[in-house]
This record gives structure tokens, sequence and C-alpha cells, in this order.
């Protein structure tokens, strides 16, 4: 059986990674995007391969602290309050997935689902010629604040329990590392295994630049529906035209959502607007990853400057920027890097695809197995794409996926 020909609707990380196994296989891909590569979430990320993150946000008790965050409407989550009615169905199965047996479930899944991304984008960099865009620095988790610090110790039992390397690390040992952190840093962990990249952007330009060399088309263009049949599906445009397609791959992040509810899976997608800074002279020397559980939000060194960002924002796709969030996380960061110098820099904001028990979309659109989907990773949308794009390229090869596709489906909602 020949390799068949795979549309792809979304240019993100996603989408990128899955045209490259696709190519890989010897399949036809042709990519569509409202905007063109890395338009969207995939630009902005703090560049971590996070594959040691096997806890879903949604977690038992988490509803306490959800409440302390939400009275501050510049903390690590916020709900802006002309979008409450509209998050709220969202909220009500976020909690119902913080049950202990759900969050047991959630994270057994992403922990099988992580366990293959790294060596999944291994693959991908070595296919594409990317993988001088990588760096194997690790990440140091660090803390401020003691009751915090403690209570994140199960956290790193439960990732060793999983066979992840962590290495606990004192306020001092943390500063011989980082000569630059406060005195305030009262201790942490160093995950060795995380890797991350140059820079995100760079990364989806220069994987689009080897698909566009091995003949993937290149279209943008934006998708309003889309139908399954019996042999392919119709896509259908924003200027009426429709086009058949052999087989169909939606991996549009935010924009998801509106795809797959014409096909009959209606599912609770909604978008964490993420914010960053990105400061070219930052005045503080940064060797590693950094993750700030109990800010919520990330450092890290990128080829075009310090990248300060993170934290959850729920308003939807169309309400302005609040960029006041950004301020809130400089100032945070001042504390913890006291000679940063934020003054300059570019600041964005995002939108990434969130499903409400912190598990993505992967597999078959209930309608037809020649529509499959890849989206809603929300935080971990570089990490797993590579490894997702493998999952959906078995799907599409009529082969047995590596891993148990069943916590991931569409339908589980």
């Amino acid at each position: 059986m020949s390799a068949p020909h795979v549309t792809i609707v979304g240019a993100g990380i996603v989408g990128l990674a899955t045209a490259s196994v696709l190519v890989s296989r010897g399949c036809k891909v042709t990519i569509i995007d409202r905007e063109g590569p890395a338009a969207g979430a995939s630009q902005g990320n703090a560049g971590g391969i996070a594959w040691t993150d096997v806890a879903p946000l949604a977690s038992p008790g988490v509803w306490k602290d959800a409440l302390k965050w939400l009275a501050d409407p510049l903390g690590p989550l916020t709900v802006r309050p002309a979008y409450a009615l509209k998050i709220l169905p969202w909220m009500l199965r976020f909690l119902a997935a913080s049950s202990r047996s759900r969050v047991k479930e959630s994270t057994e899944a992403l922990a099988a689902l992580n366990a293959g991304a790294l060596p999944a984008w291994e693959r991908v960099w070595r296919l594409t010629g990317t993988h001088n865009q990588v760096h194997y620095d690790g990440c140091l988790e660090i803390f401020d604040n003691g009751s915090k610090l403690e209570t994140y110790r199960s956290t790193w039992a439960e990732q060793r329990d999983y066979g992840i390397d962590v290495r606990e690390l004192t306020g001092d040992e943390l500063r011989e590392l980082e000569p630059d952190l406060s005195p305030s840093i009262l201790g942490g962990a160093l995950l060795p295994g995380w890797a991350h990249m140059d820079d995100p952007k760079k990364l989806c330009l220069s994987i689009a630049d080897w698909l566009a060399a091995q003949g993937v088309t290149f279209e943008v263009a934006t998708v309003t529906g889309v139908a399954a049949g019996l042999d392919g599906a119709e896509i259908t445009f924003a200027d009426n035209t429709a086009r058949r397609v052999e087989k169909l791959v939606i991996a549009c992040g935010a924009w998801s959502k509106k795809l797959t509810s014409q096909l009959g899976d209606p599912v609770p997608l909604d978008t964490e607007r993420g914010y960053n800074i990105t400061v070219p002279e930052p005045n503080v020397s940064v060797s590693h990853f950094f993750l700030l559980p109990g800010h919520g939000f990330a450092v890290s060194q990128l080829e075009t400057g310090l990248r300060i960002g993170g934290a959850v924002e729920f308003g939807g796709l169309e309400l302005p920027e609040n960029w006041k969030r950004v301020d809130a996380m400089i100032a945070k960061a001042k504390t913890i890097f006291p000679k940063l110098d934020a003054s300059t820099g570019k600041r964005w904001m995002g939108f990434r695809p969130s499903l409400p028990d912190s598990l993505p979309v992967i597999g078959p659109s209930s309608a037809s197995p020649h529509v499959v989907y890849g989206f809603g990773h929300a935080h971990h949308g570089l990490t797993e794409a590579a490894t997702t794009g493998e999952l959906l390229a078995a799907i599409l090869m009529n082969e047995a996926p590596s891993i148990d596709l069943a916590p991931f489906r569409a339908d589980r909602f």
C-alpha cells in the first residue's frame, strides 16, 4: 500500500513535527495554517523539553491554591472578569479531574506520553538537521518559600517513582551552580535530563524550511469547516471553497475546537493565555532552565535573550492583552535574580490550548479514522510534539501506537 497524502491543519510545532515524521515515512504532506509556521503559541514558549513533568495541573486540593491565586488579578492563575461565565464549565470539569483516582490516571498517561518525548525529538532533530539547536543543561526548580518547598518534595518523589532523575539541592548548592541567584532561595532540585532549545521560533522555522525542501506544500488559509467521508474528508475554507483530502490531521491548537465539534467531538478546549518578555541584555548570567513552581513562571536563556514567562490567564481568544501580568512577573523575577535588568525587552502573549484534565487529545476522530487529532497540549506543546507526531503517523499508517491512546481520546469527556 502506498503512503497516503496527509493534510495537516496547523503549522505550529505539533503540526510541523507530525509532518516531519510523515515525510520520513514516505507520505506526501500539505500544511495549512491561518498565518503560517510558528505564528501562534509555538513561538512564545520557554524552549524547554519538559518530559520530566508528569503531574497534571488538576490535583487533589488544588482548588485551595486556585482560590488564593484567583484573588490576585496578577497572580499565577487568574480569570478575566469578562470571561468568568464562559470558563465556568471548564473549571467544573477541572475540579472533577482533581480527584485522587482521576489524577492517578492522568499522571500515568502523562508519564507514558512523556517517556517517549525526548527520544522522539532526537529522531526529528537528526532528521531535520536541527540537532545543533538543542542543549542538555538540565532544569533547576527553585523555591523561596519553605512550606512550598516541603510540599513539592512529594512531586519529586513521584517523579523518581517513574525513573526520573531528581537531585535535591540546598540554597547554597544552587548558588554554586547559579551565582546570580538571590540569598532568598532556600532550596530546590536539579533535573539533569532536561533539554532546551536555542529559540523555539527558530526551531519551528528551521523545520519548516526542511519540510519545504522535501516537497511539503505550505498554504496560508483559514479552514472553517470539515466533514468526514468514507474515503477521506472534505475541508471548507473561509472563502467558501472546498477540497477533498485523503487523510487529515487537526493540529491547530486553540482553534481546533470549532473543527472537532463539526465531526461530533465537542471537546471542552479552552485557552490558557500565557505572557512573557524576552530581555536581550538582562545583566544576569543564567546557565540552566529555571522553573519557579511557587510563582508559576519560568526563566530560560535563549539565543534571543532571557525569557521570563508563564502563568495562566483565562480570557479566551478575543479580549485584549493585560501587560500588567508581564510587569508582575518581572517584579517577582527580580526577587529571584536581584541584578536583573528588564527595562528593555520584547513582550508577547499567546494562547495555550488546554483541556481540564491536563491531557491532550491524540487519536482518531469519532467520525472517521481518516481524520486524526493532535491538540490541547497546554504547557507541553513543544515537549510532546514529536512523540505526538509519531503516534499520529502510526494511526494514519494503520499501525498500533506505541502507547495506549485511550486516555487521550476525544470523546473521553
